[in-house]
């Protein structure tokens, strides 16, 4: 006896290492690192559609196929070494085909693992034990050194968990219970579960790319309290579903999430979202894993594989695909999206027990009256065009590329205007001071370019620069979320004036010793858009900017007035445009280039005879 109970432990700790192993692959991979390289490897987004798409079907494919042929340890063992394989292959394809093979093959091991591990559990272990097993994997994926790592070191990572899990997975031992629990209608739970993936996704899609969210909830600084508190509050959850039953749980998990939701768009108490967001899906989860086996009325292996590739398929891989979907364009977690997961989670517990209504009904007004009035709150903060544009920026994350952020004593002062103060940088909630500086520097590009070319700068960047590496965002533009980015821009410039340096600028290269070929290609990289080919103002974005271009070839060149020389007067627009227009300056480019392309620009006068 002694012996067996010993075994019957030693099983159930391994069960416990390869739901960590199964679920811990699941989020650090297929919901965070093969999204982040896709974007990285060139797919665009109607590519990385597809291929999240593809995972999904194969992943619903893989966990209808284990059920059908029936679950064991060797199918599960096959599947896990199929997904450690996969990710770590990730890093290293490329393209369109690599990413889908890798897409089908993880979504169809994790289809096969994610059933089969549901549908053995209560012949290894107890249901306490799953709440350990969860929260250890909610727990790794939330560690620092796992969190903060390049999503290629993050794949590698996830095809460790699932080589551990490979290891870990126990024989299969099957069970059969004469009497079943059915906490709640098969219905009922997977419309209980779907709605509570749906708010899980889309709330975690869009605190993940709102940086200011994303820093008060599970920034570096918080990483690992949410660790433990994943690991905490998974274990309690599996005590209680040992106590008590599944049906109160993902009522109390809505409850913690609604919470969060509606708390991390104000300010104020978004630091309360970080700890209501992990307990809420911890709760959850340790549920959604331990229904199939323990409350959903199934007999043995079989019935709870079936049940559990239904659920998996609708509460797993639709609900969260369609709550990723829908977040993709949102800076805020809306109220409705919160009253309507709520809706479905009360009224399942409602209409599916006799008991408790009114406790239930009770609850769910609460939660959604403090909802609706956070959300009230948090809305009165951003009522603005400008403020709302430094969310879009934010959330668009801007910051990678673009500083705020003028270097006292340094080249930046010539190109961008007066050095920042520190003590005005550190006001900021969060400091814009910026990653690093792929692009200009943004800290008073309101005065320096209008919104028109803003506009069509963020519509089609390469016809302005043809060298840029900024993407289109012309979806921005398709909810209004574009002119409020333009608007916040547009206010780094009030009250800006360029200094008298740009009065006294003088190119340090004679015209003579310029480079003729060198003229016409930045020309045509530049100035072609809004300038035409002939220099005549009729280039294909001159139709959108508040006034028609210059006509280089016959004028009048009414900004370039001066005494001294109309090369060096033409030269210091081409440098720094012309502040309250659409020209926009070249700050960047050398004196050399600035002056081959000051020569391009008057050679279209010089064939009317105009220059002087």
């Amino acid at each position: 006896m002694v012996g067996g109970e010993v075994q019957v432990n030693f099983n159930a700790l391994r069960a416990a290492v390869v739901i960590a192993a199964v679920y811990g692959h699941f989020l650090i991979f297929a919901q965070f690192a093969f999204v982040e390289l896709l974007r990285g490897g060139g797919v665009h987004a109607t590519g990385e559609r597809l291929a999240l798409g593809l995972m999904a079907v194969a992943g619903i494919t893989g966990g209808f196929v284990a059920a059908w042929r029936g679950v064991g340890s060797g199918m599960l063992r096959i599947a896990l070494g199929v997904a450690a394989v996969s990710a770590g292959m990730a890093p290293l394809v490329g393209g369109h085909a690599g990413f889908g093979m890798v897409a089908v093959a993880s979504g169809a091991a994790l289809g096969v693992a994610t059933v089969s591990v549901s549908a053995m559990l209560r012949g290894w272990c107890g249901v306490g034990w799953v709440g350990l097993g969860t929260g250890s994997g909610y727990a790794c994926c939330n560690l620092p050194w796992v969190f903060n790592q390049a999503p290629s070191v993050q794949a590698w990572v996830a095809a460790g968990f699932a080589v551990v899990g490979v290891l870990a997975v126990p024989r299969l031992r099957d069970w059969h219970d004469k009497n079943p629990l059915e906490s709640l209608p098969w219905w009922g739970a997977v419309a209980m579960f779907a709605a509570l993936v749906w708010l899980d996704s889309a709330a975690f899609f869009i605190i993940q790319h709102v940086a200011d969210f994303k820093a008060g909830t599970w920034g570096e600084a918080w990483l690992w309290r949410n660790a433990v508190l994943h690991f905490v509050v998974a274990v309690a959850a599996g005590c209680w579903l040992a106590r008590t039953g599944a049906k109160y749980v993902p009522v109390v998990a809505w409850v913690m999430l609604a919470l969060a939701a509606v708390a991390v768009n104000a300010p104020a108490s978004r630091s309360l979202a970080g700890w209501w967001y992990p307990a809420g899906v911890s709760l959850y989860s340790t549920a959604l894993v331990a229904w199939p086996g323990w409350f959903a009325g199934a007999d043995g292996t079989r019935p709870a594989a079936w049940r559990s590739a239904g659920l998996f398929a609708v509460a797993g891989w639709l609900a969260s695909a369609n709550g990723i979907g829908m977040a993709q364009s949102l800076n805020r977690v809306p109220i409705t999206l919160v009253a309507i997961a709520g809706v479905v989670v009360i009224g399942v517990a409602v209409f599916s027990s006799k008991n408790n209504r009114r406790a239930f009904v009770a609850v769910g007004l609460v939660v959604l009256a403090a909802g609706f009035g956070m959300a009230r709150d948090g809305k009165a903060l951003v009522t603005s065009a400008a403020e709302r544009g430094r969310r879009v920026y934010l959330a668009e994350g801007c910051i990678h590329c673009h500083s705020q952020y003028i270097r006292p004593g340094s080249q930046d002062e010539f190109l961008w205007g007066a050095a920042s103060r520190v003590e005005d940088v550190r006001k900021g909630a969060p400091v814009l001071i910026g990653n690093r500086r792929q692009g200009p520097d943004l800290s008073t590009v309101g005065a320096r370019r209008s919104a028109a070319w803003m506009r069509a700068h963020f519509l089609h960047p390469r016809q302005l620069v043809a060298d840029s590496s900024m993407p289109s965002y012309a979806a921005l533009f398709a909810n209004g979320r574009g002119e409020d980015l333009i608007a916040y821009l547009q206010a780094t410039g009030v009250g800006w004036v360029r200094g008298g340096y740009a009065e006294e600028w003088r190119p340090g290269k004679l015209a003579g010793e310029v480079d003729g070929a060198a003229g016409q290609r930045l020309f045509a990289n530049l100035c072609i858009a809004c300038h035409g080919a002939e220099g005549r103002g009729d280039g294909p974005l001159a139709g959108g900017l508040k006034k028609p271009p210059v006509n280089l070839v016959d004028g009048p060149f009414v900004w370039t007035a001066g005494s001294d020389r109309l090369e060096s007067r033409v030269a210091r627009v081409v440098k720094f445009g012309i502040l309250g227009t659409d020209m926009a300056g070249h700050e960047v480019l050398t004196d050399t280039e600035i002056l081959a392309l000051t020569q391009r620009v008057l050679q279209f006068r010089a064939g009317q005879g105009l220059v002087r």
